[in-house]
């Protein structure tokens, strides 16, 4: 690092790079450990997205954890006093995004700027990006960014390409247009696409901080405005007001003339620019301490065990992580009946293997938690249908089993999933779901009597 740095910029990047690594190295850890959270538990975002669920019906989203909420509320804290500044010094994504805008600099010897008319317009996309995760996730009650999501996506890149492309497609090929986008424009989902972002924003219109320029020393000489990652105009404003700014400091420390004519303030008072960064990094640190004390912050997922020392054990807490092992011990099967319902050969799964490894092991490229969750159910005698439907599947007065449909035609009939349906079939979970039923009779060894009686059920 050059040694013009500003201390204060030196700071700024080391916090970036600690968070970028340290969450890099949790989701490679995540893929080896399953007792090590994923990205999902580690987006500040989640807990927003987790107080829709729990507004619409009393419960948590899968797969967010009370640690999502104690970061949310950590970065609401931080936009109430400090803007953007979670943006500027704590986001991953935001420093994945530097890191790539710096190899852009290198290679391209330039940085683009979008015309300011088309930039102008483009910076709204975010909130109704917002708006639209909000709704949809009050409605349907479920992480329904998480396809989409690159940093999700990004997290999941020590399972492999064909993991990645499988499950989050559109947030992967997001990442690489993004990444791609920010070797050329700076930090380009910050500006236009981030819903986090948006909600930092709104915080924003709480004007406790600001930088403030004095208009009598200024030079005009647009260094400020040259050195902004987001492309804010410092040089023509009195106190930058702008939800864009994340408290990021740049136009502070390159400003030439060493007369504050920039200077950093809270609640219209001038403080040190170093005074900005203790305070921003306390509150995280603090609300980060709290929620470990309270044991709502954690590092390691709670195992099976766990929960059902606390008495609230269910089918849903089985994650792809979870091993066959942990399951049985757990919910008091025997694991050569689970690895039956589930159609698989046990002399090729050891109990110690995570179900989301399952699918390379056996062949099957669409084996997923859920098929566990559905065989472990049905073993039971217990209500699940399977992930996205709150009961078992139960048809309508009007509904009559045909041999000509096929798992897939029942699940649409149901609105259940493929799943489930195989599950109150009795059906393995390997059995083919675009197959006619009647041309499986003999493969299974049941009749369609007997099918319309277990539909029934």
């Amino acid at each position: 690092m050059s040694p013009k740095t500003p201390a204060i910029q030196i700071a700024r990047r080391t916090a970036l790079g600690v968070v970028l690594v340290g969450m890099t190295a949790l989701t490679v850890l995540h893929q080896r450990d399953g007792s090590i959270p994923s990205v999902d538990a580690l987006d500040p975002f989640g807990g927003l997205e987790t107080m829709m669920k729990f507004m619409a019906g009393g419960e948590f989203l899968k797969r967010i954890m009370p640690g999502n909420i104690v970061l949310f509320g950590a970065i609401v804290a931080l936009g109430l006093v400090l803007s953007r500044f979670f943006c500027g010094w704590l986001c991953a994504f935001g420093a994945l995004q530097g890191v790539f805008g710096w190899l852009g600099r290198k290679i391209f010897r330039r940085r683009l700027v979008v015309p300011s008319r088309l930039d102008s317009a483009l910076r709204w996309i975010k909130y109704p990006v917002l708006a639209a995760i909000i709704y949809f996730t009050w409605r349907a009650g479920e992480l329904v960014i998480r396809p989409y999501d690159p940093l999700a996506a990004y997290g999941h890149l020590s399972a492999g390409l064909s993991a990645v492309w499988a499950e989050f497609a559109v947030g992967f090929v997001l990442l690489v247009v993004v990444l791609a986008l920010s070797m050329l424009y700076e930090r380009a989902f910050c500006k236009y696409l981030c819903p986090l972002g948006a909600f930092n924003a709104i915080l924003s219109r709480v004007p406790l901080f600001r930088i403030k320029r004095t208009v009598s020393t200024c030079i005009s000489c647009s260094k400020c405005d040259r050195v902004c990652p987001m492309n804010v105009d410092v040089s023509h404003a009195e106190a930058v007001g702008s939800p864009e700014c994340i408290a990021c400091l740049e136009c502070v420390t390159a400003c030439p003339t060493k007369k504050s004519t920039l200077s950093t303030t809270l609640g219209g008072k001038a403080v040190k620019a170093w005074t900005i960064v203790v305070v921003g990094l306390a509150i995280y640190v603090v609300a980060a301490t709290i929620g470990q004390a309270a044991g709502m912050l954690r590092f390691s997922a709670p195992s099976l065990k766990e929960v059902a020392a606390a008495g609230a054990l269910s089918v849903a807490d089985i994650k792809g992580s979870t091993t066959y092992a942990a399951v049985a011990q757990s919910f008091g099967v025997e694991l050569d009946r689970l690895f039956a319902k589930l159609g698989i050969d046990p002399a090729l799964v050891p109990p110690d293997t995570m179900i989301k490894d399952t699918g390379k092991i056996v062949g099957l490229e669409d084996f997923e938690a859920d098929a566990v969750r559905v065989a472990l159910a049905g073993m039971l005698g217990i209500p699940y249908a399977g992930e996205g439907a709150a009961e078992s599947p139960k048809p309508a007065a009007d509904f009559v089993l045909e041999g000509s449909m096929t798992i897939e035609d029942v699940a649409r009939a149901l609105k259940s999933t493929s799943a489930a349906v195989a599950a109150k079939l009795g059906l393995p979970v390997d059995a083919p779901t675009g197959v006619p039923l009647r041309d499986m009779k003999d493969r299974y060894g049941y009749t369609m009597t007997d099918l319309k009686e277990r539909i029934k059920k």
